[in-house]
């Protein structure tokens, strides 16, 4: 799991549950899990998007 997945996971668990995440993302439970434990492998960056934006977070790109 990415640096930004597992803050946006402790994000997650501070404001609401999985069930509720996944509603938002309108993906299952069980798919939010899988994403969550990065069984998924890597992620998108649109579904981190998704995730972020389910969660009230805002995903910031900053090129260096």
């Amino acid at each position: 799991m990415t640096q930004v997945m597992k803050k946006l996971v402790s994000l997650r668990r501070k404001r609401m549950t999985g069930a509720e995440a996944a509603r938002r993302m309108k993906i299952s439970r069980q798919h939010l899990c899988n994403l969550e434990k990065g069984h998924d492998g890597s992620p998108s960056i649109r579904t981190v998007e998704r995730y972020a934006k389910a969660v009230g977070a805002q995903l910031v790109v900053e090129s260096t």
